[in-house]
């Protein structure tokens, strides 16, 4: 049963798309918030540029009011609004070229919640490798970002503790997979949290553009075990 906004978004975007400038108003006026909220939340500290991302996600409202689905029922209008919205502003930030947009791709929080219900985070997004209702250009950078800062700080043992860990694996099922004692999963947990917290300190968020691709990593036992479709194999 769909809840009350729900109902509400739905009964506005029918009036719309039956020729209804108010209801488009209605609408637009209801979520500029949402819009004004992404912007504060993604970019804090990008003051002189937030206006233009505003209006970016205004305009991916707008499409979110003419591209979604009102018969389908797995998502809300409010999450898929916020996912046009940040497309838009994330298509927006590529098209600057100058060097003084770079940064802000990095800037965001892992922790940043993807939807206004508050109940999925950008780490929910990398875990579970899709998005409902499509699978989004920003879902699949920050993925890549991530994954990337992981095989380039992490041992192989403690890359592949993560991804399964973020997989839904216990700590039995990991020992199990991978070969290797539940101490030694247990050291590679530890040593994970260490280091993740260390770079979240040092730059604020673990897809910062800054952080360093090139650093020493321990060296662990024999491992050989796929984890994200793609086989870890390293003594």
């Amino acid at each position: 049963m769909a809840s009350g906004n729900q109902e509400q978004d739905l009964y506005l975007l029918n009036c719309a798309r039956s020729g209804d400038e108010a209801a488009t108003e209605d609408l637009v006026r209801k979520y500029i918030p949402m819009v004004r909220h992404i912007v504060r939340t993604l970019y804090p500290y990008n003051i002189e540029d937030q206006e233009d991302m505003v209006q970016e996600g205004m305009i991916g409202l707008l499409d979110a009011i003419r591209e979604y689905d009102v018969n389908q029922r797995g998502v809300k209008f409010s999450s898929f609004a916020y996912i046009c919205i940040i497309r838009k502003i994330y298509n927006w930030i590529r098209r600057q070229n100058n060097s003084k947009h770079k940064p802000l791709l990095g800037s965001i929080s892992l922790h940043s919640y993807i939807d206004q219900d508050e109940t999925r985070t950008i780490l929910d997004i990398i875990s579970s490798g899709s998005i409902n209702p499509e699978d989004v250009v920003e879902e699949q950078w920050v993925r890549e970002q991530l994954l990337r800062v992981l095989k380039n700080h992490l041992s192989l043992l403690e890359y592949a503790v993560v991804v399964l860990l973020v997989k839904g694996y216990t700590l039995g099922e990991i020992e199990r997979k991978i070969g290797v004692d539940a101490k030694s999963v247990d050291n590679a947990r530890t040593r994970v949290r260490f280091k993740l917290g260390r770079i979240l300190r040092q730059y604020g968020s673990l897809v910062d553009p800054s952080i360093p691709q090139k650093v020493r990593k321990r060296r662990d036992l024999y491992l050989e075990v796929n984890v994200g479709g793609a086989g870890v194999v390293g003594k």
